[in-house]
């Protein structure tokens, strides 16, 4: 059975392996007589099935090959010394010829891929024998030659299950978030990481240096409910690297990048923005100057008023006046005009393209060095890791400089005793401008930035954002991590088989120092005339943050193996955790004798009474009892039980403690004996878990004490008068308890077709029915009511992922993917459900997600005044015409008005036919969440060249987009977005996509503002990483004295395909225009082990 399932993959492998040449093999035969001989041969499985497609060398020749038959049979010609027989799913076997001519040869099932060793909940498991949904990928697979700021990027569709989301490619402001199977709450729960042991947060991932990370875990059912308090939303375990056993190896990869362009805003030009407005003009001058032919309108001076009366006078060079009609038509052509202006010089100038001034190509470098090694006592890694990332701004410094140090150490002091430490410092400095960069985004760029002398030309009443970004100041943002482990182990299997004790320690404290300088900017006219002075009197800032955490632990691990057949674990423990925060700010205005000096201490600046101070401090801690049992019966039935008992300082002291536990089982079919004679399936196993986790966020620290505040209150009951007074602050509640989440998963793993296929499939549950929420009670109480567990919260998904290994001749090659999807809904709100709001991504009603997007549903646009009328009669009047009907939220319809309804205005439906256009016919419009996330892998090695491809994507979001450029003139006077032009509604164009052109703001928002022509589809495929590598020949490398050298190129974010419509990266988010340009990275970098 097995030749007739797999003769067609064999028939394929036979035509895509290597042709050796018919020539070739005629001189090898010749050669046989002196040099070789001929041998024949059959390679089989351990079944004694044969093995179709095998590849059979000679070893240390790659011309002289050949593969097996259907039969598993071949025939080599001037075979000599030692074959090489190889297949994908079994081990590589190598015999020796000298003195045969025939050999039969049993290749080994190579499990490696079930051998594989995950990092669970306080322990580790062979990946065959799990029965909870953990998945794992290796640092050198998500990192490695990765040239990224952030390890949490690399992350980006890498983990079937785990969500990455990011707001920029700015190094060192990525906005980077992580979520696992979607949301928990409505409380912001996020996964609870922990590195080395230690919790930790996104913010101290990044700081991290990626080839330093061993392994990263993510824990995504109830097997999280081992990590108890905080394991709500998943947990993420990250590994760092230990030495390994061998010799010492020293090793250095460094990189060059360079930054380019990616996916930017598509801005007007001055000509293109001026023909907009233009048109614009045209259709709000025939609406209040009605009658009024086009010759007629551009005849008055109003109709080009563009900016104000500034924007005119004589040209210094030929003395000619220029105002209104002439400048425009001056500016259309791109004319340079120097203009006096009652005694200002005014500038103006073709082609300043902002993002030509801001933007251009930026260049990064990042060094790793380490050293490791181990005997039989002590083992070490040492490392050493620096980045340097800059952004595309080329006027001010952006990016950021990363510095890692780490020192792992094991030392066997007896055979019974074992310790194991680990020590690490990062320090991460992100600088900024304190200006924001999208404000650039705002003005026409008729105008210069600086003035003939180099000084920041001043725009007159509008804003030049160079200067302001320039010489406004910046923002230093300062991280620092140090964090140190121990582990103690007493190995007592002399006494009890099986049997370790162990204690843990850690200590960690993360600081954060941002300082932030605001500078007066001066602006000037051409000639170097004083203007405007902005910003003044300028100001320093400095903000410290501090959290200092402990951990301790105690363990009692149990491993044993009765008569080959029965395993049993179990683990009991203890630990306890302690954070405690400290912040503190000041702050003070910059004297004038400072204005515009690179002074940052607060001792120079003057005092005033905008001085401010203040800060705080806070404390938690948690203390948990935990334990696991696993039984498994020939590693085919096999059941998992964790269990933790939880006590939290942040509840009351009544309903402190909680438990939570996990269990799980898992069936591995593939053992069976009925499956016995299905070759082409390797492995089969189904699990499924249940259990409880438990989250405390969404409440403060403080939030079980009645805590007085102070401050002024108003008495009397005529002519109030103000007293110093002191009052609680809210009620508290003793009945308030932990968050408690159920989940179930179903989960499937499976390998066929000799371990070359593998996959997995999930499907999952989690309901919280103990939600926080603030409940809304009737003003009598007096104050506020404390936040209780009557909310309710459900997420469900599923999860696939497949991956292909396989080998063509020399040529071992790999494909994989993974599809993920998750929908959250609120299912109770208890007296705290809000109306539908229409201007966020972020609504909460029951029965739909979390994020919810809620917009009017829009029906094309009117075509005529006929179509108005009958819109204003059916929806605007009341029933004696004396007013609008309640709730109308129609433009009043008045006459000679740009802002009322006309033809090329959008059509906002009736969605709940009560014949009123109200806030009642809002719809929804989908959620902001990522739904069917996917990556996609591919890759080849073949004589040392290696090339890994790497997509990622959503499949399905929406985003409702705001700001000041994502619609025509939504705000005046600020550019246009070209996805526009020419596709406006005009008699000529009765286009229903979209409107009128208008400069009339509020107009221009009825039109799109809150409406469903807003709301983008964010569906996308990015190529987000693009590897090829070399590794030189050990020939050549040892000659130098050198184990290892690879050099490669690589490429981050370089090609996407996107439903965005209006021009914007697909993961830009909502904001319209107040966020970093997404660019793409080019590298270059080398790979040296010693």
């Amino acid at each position: 059975m097995r030749k007739r399932i797999i003769f067609a993959a064999a028939f394929c492998l036979t035509i895509l392996s290597p042709a050796y040449n018919v020539n070739a093999a005629v001189e090898v035969t010749q050669e046989v007589k002196q040099a070789g001989q001929t041998i024949h041969g059959t390679v089989v499985d351990k079944e004694g099935e044969p093995i179709i497609g095998a590849n059979v060398t000679v070893k240390g020749s790659t011309a002289n090959g050949t593969i097996t038959d259907i039969n598993g049979n071949f025939t080599l010609n001037n075979a000599k010394g030692t074959l090489v027989i190889s297949f994908i799913g079994y081990k590589t076997h190598e015999v020796s010829i000298s003195g045969k001519t025939t050999i039969h040869v049993t290749l080994q099932e190579d499990s490696e891929l079930l051998d594989e060793v995950v990092v669970t909940g306080y322990g580790s498991q062979k990946k065959a024998s799990l029965t909870s949904a953990i998945s794992q990928i290796k640092g050198d697979e998500a990192f490695k030659d990765r040239v990224i700021s952030n390890p949490t990027v690399a992350l980006q569709g890498a983990v079937p299950g785990l969500t990455v989301t990011r707001s920029s490619s700015r190094p060192g402001s990525e906005g980077a978030s992580l979520k696992i199977r979607g949301d928990v709450s409505v409380n912001n729960t996020s996964p609870l990481i922990l590195i080395d042991g230690v919790a930790g947060s996104v913010d101290e991932l990044n700081n991290m240096d990626g080839n330093d990370i061993e392994n990263i875990s993510v824990l995504k059912d109830a097997s999280a409910a081992i990590y108890g308090a905080r394991s709500a939303a998943g947990v993420v375990l990250v590994t760092t690297k230990r030495g390994k056993k061998g010799k010492a190896q020293i090793s250095y990869n460094g990189s060059f990048s360079t930054t380019i362009d990616g996916i930017q805003t598509p801005l007007t030009t001055n000509a293109q923005f001026l023909d907009m407005f233009y048109e614009a003009q045209v259709n709000d001058w025939s609406v209040t100057q009605p009658g009024m032919t086009i010759a007629e309108m551009e005849a008055q001076d109003g109709f080009w008023w563009i900016f104000g009366s500034v924007l005119s006078g004589n040209d210094i060079e030929t003395g000619v006046s220029y105002k209104n009609r002439k400048l425009f038509d001056a500016l259309r052509n791109g004319e340079t005009l120097t203009l006096n202006n009652s005694g200002k010089i005014l500038r103006y100038e073709p082609g300043n393209y902002f993002m030509d001034a801001m933007y251009g190509s930026a260049f990064s470098h990042k060094h790793s060095f380490s050293v490791s090694g181990a005997d039989e006592k002590f083992a070490y890694r040492a490392s050493l890791g620096y980045a340097d990332s800059q952004s595309q701004l080329k006027i001010a410094d952006d990016g950021e400089t990363k510095y890692s140090g780490r020192l792992n150490m094991d030392y066997q002091a007896t055979k019974m005793f074992k310790i194991e430490t680990g020590m690490s410092y990062e320090k991460r400095d992100i600088t900024t401008p304190k200006t924001d960069v999208g404000a650039g985004y705002y003005d026409p760029w008729f105008w210069p930035y600086y003035n003939k002398d180099g000084q920041f030309y001043d725009t007159f009443g509008y804003r030049n954002y160079v200067g302001g970004i320039v010489g406004g100041g910046q923002v230093k943002t300062g991280w620092t991590t140090f964090r140190a482990t121990a582990k103690a182990s007493l190995d007592l299997s002399k006494y009890v088989d099986g049997l370790v004790v162990s204690g843990t320690g850690a200590y960690k404290l993360v600081q954060q120092n941002v300082q932030s300088v605001g500078k007066a900017i001066k602006y000037y006219d051409w000639e170097g005339h004083l203007q405007n002075t902005r910003n003044a009197p300028g100001g320093l800032s400095e903000e410290m943050k501090k959290w200092e955490s402990r951990t301790y632990g105690a363990f009692i691990d149990y491993n044993h193996t009765f008569n080959s057949a029965h395993s049993v674990s179990a683990m009991l423990g203890m630990t306890a955790e302690e954070e405690n925060y400290k912040r503190i700010f000041a702050e003070r205005n910059m004297g004038p004798l400072y204005e515009g000096s690179d002074l940052t201490d607060l001792d120079v600046y003057i005092s005033s009474s905008s001085n401010k101070a203040d800060g705080g401090q806070s404390s938690w801690g948690f203390l948990s009892y935990v334990t696991r049992l696993r039984y498994g019966y020939m590693d085919k039935y096999l059941v998992d039980f964790l269990g933790r008992r939880d006590g939290s300082s942040k509840l009351h002291p009544s309903q402190r403690w909680k438990n939570f536990y996990s269990i799980s089982g898992a069936w591995v079919i593939s053992q069976e004996k009925f499956m016995e004679g299905i070759n082409w399936l390797d492995f089969l196993k189904v699990r499924y878990n249940y259990g409880k986790t438990g989250s405390v966020t969404g409440i403060d620290n403080y939030e079980q004490y009645a805590l007085i505040k102070s401050g002024t209150a108003y008495f009397g009951n005529g002519a109030l008068t103000s007293q110093p007074s002191m009052w609680v602050d809210g009620m508290r509640s003793a009945s308030r308890t932990w968050e408690t989440i159920d989940s179930h998963n179903f989960g499937l793993d499976f390998t066929l077709l000799n371990n070359r296929l593998s996959g997995t499939l999930e499907l999952f549950q989690k309901e919280n029915n103990g939600m926080f929420i603030s409940v809304t009670y009737p003003s009598i109480l007096g104050t506020g009511a404390p936040k209780s567990n009557n909310g309710k919260f459900r997420t469900r998904g599923w999860e696939l992922e497949l991956n292909w290994r396989d080998k063509i001749g020399q040529v071992a090659y790999h494909l994989g993917g993974s599809l993920s999807d998750a929908s959250s809904k609120v299912v109770r709100l208890e007296n705290n459900e809000n109306q539908p709001d229409p201007g966020t991504n972020k609504n909460r009603l029951i029965g739909k997600p979390r994020n919810a997007i809620y917009v009017y549903q829009t029906d094309g646009v009117f075509q005529n005044q006929e179509e108005v009328d009958a819109y204003y009669e059916m929806y605007y009047w009341n029933a004696d015409k004396s007013g609008p009907k309640s709730g109308n939220i129609l433009p009043t319809p008045l006459a000679k008005s740009t802002n009322t309804l006309r033809p090329g205005a959008r059509k906002v439906v009736d969605a709940n036919g009560d014949g009123a256009v109200t806030r009642e016919d809002l719809i929804y419009a989908g959620d902001a969440d990522p739904h069917l996330v996917f990556g996609l892998k591919a890759g080849l090695e073949w004589n040392g060249i290696d090339f890994q491809a790497f997509f990622q994507g959503v499949g399905k979001q929406r985003v409702l987009r705001t700001g000041s450029i994502y619609a025509p003139w939504v705000v005046n006077y600020v550019m246009q977005n070209t996805t526009f032009m020419g596709k406006m509604w005009s008699e000529d164009n009765p286009t229903n996509e979209y409107t009128i052109a208008s400069r009339d703001s509020g107009f221009n928002r009825w039109n799109y503002e809150n409406k469903d022509v807003s709301v983008q589809n964010s569906t996308y495929i990015r190529l987000k990483s693009l590897v090829l590598g070399y590794t030189l020949p050990k020939t050549w490398t040892q000659k130098a004295a050198l184990s290892k050298v690879r050099i490669y190129f690589s490429g981050e974010d370089l090609w996407e395909w996107t439903k965005i419509k209006d021009g914007y990266d697909p993961e830009h988010g909502e904001a319209s225009n107040s966020t970093f340009p997404f660019s793409r990275l080019l590298s270059f970098g080398v790979d040296i082990t010693f």
